[in-house]
């Protein structure tokens, strides 16, 4: 069997935010916890606690004591969870009382757990390692689902979005371009100089987009460096997208066509002088150009039809 002194120490000390208007109180948690590993700030009404949340910040997990004078446990509980870090703060509430009614107002008030004093210390230890241990989980299970998201958007070539994002995406801004009457641009640039992929017989999708290809050596270096470089050079809005074999898209809402050619230049330039070898200071420019094509939305467009119009020349 498992016991507290069986436990791994975590990597870094877990920290508390101890709530309660009764100074010794908050000495004797603190004390208690401090002594088995934990890091903790005090906080003796619900002003303050709200004050150390924000300012001293990030917790792991916050005590809580319910009847304090002022702004009680309760809304204290409610305003941390109605922030957007509160609500990934496990609260556990302290109360003298027992009854059923007041366990369920504050569960239902946002605490992830309730116990009632006196308080076993041993106890309270407990239930903030299984507190610390769910947010945890929850942590990890949302960085693999956002991990897992961004690899099916991502083309894993060149690191900007793959084609049937691109696709839905621009869709999408086409609805709400023509229901605001809003303007939007795309460019469509084929890059030239890059070399032969060494995969051949990819076969294409009705959009243009093929089968992922491994271009190989340092051309592999090059295409992450080209798609890092629209990419950087565009604003948060915009949408890169590698769409063909050597061919990019960017969608530019609320952009008009005559306001893009700076862009066009810029983004010509920067990746004309991208060296040959990036890992090499003195390398020479990989000698890459970009072909583009601009097309704005216009009436009755849809997603295949923008694009077919940008094709460069």
């Amino acid at each position: 069997m498992t016991t507290a002194a069986d436990k791994s120490p975590p990597d870094s000390p877990r920290r508390v935010l101890v709530v309660d208007d009764d100074h010794h109180a908050v000495r004797i948690v603190g004390d208690f916890l401090e002594a088995h590993g934990f890091v903790t700030v005090g906080a003796v009404d619900g002003h303050e606690a709200l004050a150390r949340f924000h300012d001293d910040g990030p917790f792991d997990v916050i005590v809580l004591d319910v009847m304090m004078p002022g702004i009680d446990g309760l809304e204290v509980c409610r305003r941390l969870k109605a922030s957007p870090q509160g609500q990934l703060t496990p609260i556990l509430l302290l109360s003298a009382r027992s009854d059923t009614r007041s366990r369920v107002a504050g569960l239902y008030g946002g605490a992830d757990d309730y116990m009632t004093k006196p308080v076993d210390l041993m106890e309270l230890e407990a239930r903030l390692d299984a507190l610390i241990r769910v947010r945890d989980r929850y942590m990890e299970l949302a960085s693999r689902k956002r991990i897992g998201v961004e690899a099916a958007l991502t083309d894993g070539l060149s690191g900007v979005a793959n084609n049937e994002y691109f696709v839905r995406r621009l869709t999408e801004e086409i609805a709400r371009c023509d229901r605001h009457s809003l303007p939007m641009t795309v460019l469509v640039a084929d890059l030239d100089g890059l070399p032969e992929p060494q995969v051949e017989g990819a076969e294409e999708d009705g959009f243009g987009a093929v089968d992922e290809v491994q271009f190989g050596g340092p051309a592999d270096r090059l295409m992450a460096a080209v798609g890092e470089t629209l990419r950087g050079h565009v604003r948060v809005i915009d949408l890169v997208a590698r769409i063909r074999r050597s061919r990019f898209a960017v969608m530019l809402p609320h952009t008009s066509r005559r306001s893009v050619e700076p862009l066009v230049a810029r983004l010509r330039a920067k990746v004309a002088a991208l060296p040959a070898d990036p890992d090499r200071a003195d390398s020479p420019s990989a000698g890459l150009q970009l072909r583009v094509g601009v097309a704005e939305l216009g009436p009755r467009m849809d997603a295949v039809t923008l694009l077919a119009r940008a094709e460069p020349q």
